[in-house]
């Protein structure tokens, strides 16, 4: 499969998880209300932050080694280090019941061991499908997962369950998406060696980090804010979150795509020459829909948050915050994803160091000084570190060539469709029917300006049509 079909195969499988998602989650809002909304929030940071602890590196190790050309057995020896590990943090998570209930503020810790066992089981087979080059395969899983999630969910709370139905929904979606997974999963016939588990520590040793960057990323600002604010102002945070993610997806599905192959590459040819071209097609389209995203979202964020109450609304300035701060992850990500993949994960622990401190501590300072616009500034400031470093680093290891011109060309395409939007909705009004309208509308300026003025962009969308015929 193409690169670009199989990163389009991803970005459609997150588009429909995040519709889905976006669904469940205005009726959840509604439903549950902002502080249940955000207490369901808060236990979902405390299982991602475990979740993350529960694996500590090893899925990008896994990962690496198992797209790497040779004969290991990655998959029993890193399914049997990942049971140790959930083992160890259960009886941990049982122990400390106590104080973890008192900062949720419910009795849950059951629950989250329950929900941690199946998050775990299926982020380790979405990595060994994506190691084995089947990106396609688990990008679908994410959909499956999601879309029952949101109906099990949507079902339960309307019914009476409330925050138990949103849990409940949470482990039937992952479960079934891991029983599919592995039904595709290649498990090498002889048994793993000690070489193997040896081969996973010492790209482990360096990737741990790796992880707590991800995580610290995507959730430090929340368990942060549940300290200092209510949880009805965290549920706001959350939503602007989720919808600044949104625009995000594309980006990620690029780098997802090109890491195996950049790791077959270099461990098959030892010359970074194409993985410079990969790294330079990744920059290309990381700015696809995010740049238009952070534009769209200055033009009608505050109407869109009102889908899910009117109070949301407030969010509107976080939103920006978050967009942009998406916008300069995305582009780091691609550095730091092509540093993974030449096997240097000594350089990325140093980016993900320095991200971690900085996040950390800018979060405790600036939330505590002032509220949810401290924890925006924080996590918008560290991921320009993260696009520093990462530029920084890749640039010692691959030549690199900045696709200056297509981003232009993405900015300026962005610029014209903010033109038409802003015209349409001081002459149409600003009913939320009429920006859904104006969303609809700007995104086909956009790419139609886009397409005109880049040859490029038009190649790769002809060169990646599913039923282009061979002439």
């Amino acid at each position: 499969m193409k690169y670009g079909q199989t990163s389009i195969v991803n970005f459609l499988s997150r588009l429909i998880m995040s519709l889905s998602g976006f669904v469940a989650t205005i009726i959840l809002t509604r439903t549950l209300g902002q502080d249940q909304y955000g207490t369901y929030v808060v236990i979902l940071s405390v299982l991602a932050w475990a979740g993350m602890i529960g694996q500590l590196g090893l899925l990008q190790a896994v990962k690496k080694r198992v797209s790497e050309s040779n004969d290991g057995n990655y998959v029993v020896s890193g399914a049997t280090i990942q049971f140790v590990l959930y083992l160890l943090l259960a009886i941990i998570l049982w122990i400390s019941r106590s104080t973890l209930n008192e900062f949720i503020g419910i009795d849950v810790t059951l629950i989250i061991i329950l929900m941690l066992a199946i998050r775990l089981g299926l982020m380790f087979t979405q990595t060994v499908l994506e190691g084995q080059h089947l990106v396609h395969v688990s990008s679908i899983l994410t959909p499956v997962e999601w879309v029952s999630r949101s109906l099990i969910q949507i079902v339960l709370v309307v019914s009476g369950f409330g925050i138990v139905g949103a849990l409940a929904g949470y482990v039937v979606g992952a479960f079934v998406a891991a029983v599919i997974g592995i039904h595709f999963i290649t498990v090498p016939s002889k048994p793993p060696s000690k070489e193997d588990f040896v081969q996973l520590k010492s790209y482990a040793q360096f990737s741990w980090l790796n992880s707590i960057k991800g995580r610290v990323f995507q959730s430090m600002d929340t368990l942060i804010l549940a300290i200092f604010i209510p949880h009805g102002l965290i549920a706001v945070y959350e939503i602007a979150w989720n919808l600044a993610s949104l625009f995000a997806i594309f980006g990620a599905s690029i780098s997802r795509t090109l890491f195996p192959e950049m790791s077959k590459i270099h461990s098959e040819e030892q010359s970074n020459a194409e993985i410079a071209s990969l790294l330079r097609v990744s920059l290309v389209y990381s700015g696809l829909f995010i740049i238009p995203g952070f534009v769209g979202a200055a033009l009608v964020g505050d109407v869109v948050l009102t889908i899910y109450g009117s109070e949301f609304q407030m969010g509107y300035y976080i939103l920006l915050f978050l967009t942009f701060a998406r916008l300069l992850y995305g582009y780091g990500r691609q550095f730091v994803n092509t540093i993974d993949a030449i096997d240097r994960p000594d350089l990325t622990f140093y980016i993900n160091a320095v991200f971690v401190g900085v996040n950390l501590s800018l979060n405790v300072l600036l939330t505590w000084q002032f509220g949810w616009y401290g924890a925006a500034v924080a996590t918008t400031f560290s991921c320009g570190i993260v696009l520093i470093l990462g530029y920084y680093y890749a640039d010692k290891v691959v030549d690199i060539n900045i696709p200056f011109r297509e981003i232009g060309r993405q900015i300026i395409s962005s610029g014209v469709m903010a033109v038409v939007v802003l015209i349409g909705r001081s002459l149409l009004g600003e009913s939320l029917s009429v920006i859904i309208l104006l969303i609809g509308l700007g995104a086909s300026v956009y790419f139609s300006v886009l397409l005109y003025m880049s040859e490029e962009f038009r190649s790769t969308v002809s060169d990646n049509i599913p039923f282009k015929t061979n002439q």
